[in-house]
């Protein structure tokens, strides 16, 4: 097995890539057995946003920048603020589907957060046209 950085990076890349579009398809089969009426499917709904929010989590460790580049930093830190805030995002979906309390409270905070990776990759893109 080969121990080469780039390749264990490329790997965890096309691994997580499947978990995304299996957690994706999770999702949409719930929300349209949700639409459809049918009950119980929770589980299902429950599964397909905690796989969406666990991958988003782990946005900045997916794609991390190039360490040579002079930018970076700002990458790294952008995509980590984007991940988490689309992590509490998702979850504060889920909430409002499931009509759990705390709904409203992590759906302002996923929002809220994502103003401020917005404004991150703001900052990283007129940067990096400069260069």
């Amino acid at each position: 097995m080969d121990k080469d950085p780039q390749t264990l990076s490329a790997r965890l890349r096309r691994f997580m890539k499947q978990v995304a579009v299996m957690g994706g398809v999770l999702l949409l089969v719930a929300l349209v057995l949700k639409l459809a009426g049918v009950h119980y499917n929770d589980a299902l709904l429950t599964t397909g946003f905690g796989t969406l929010a666990i991958v988003a989590f782990m946005l900045g460790k997916i794609f991390p920048a190039n360490s040579e580049t002079p930018m970076a930093p700002i990458w790294n830190f952008a995509m980590t603020i984007t991940g988490y805030s689309l992590a509490s995002a998702l979850i504060g979906l889920l909430f409002l589907m499931q009509h759990w309390p705390g709904s409203k409270t992590l759906l302002l905070l996923g929002l809220g957060s994502l103003l401020l990776s917005g404004a991150a990759w703001l900052f990283y893109f007129l940067r990096r046209n400069r260069q």
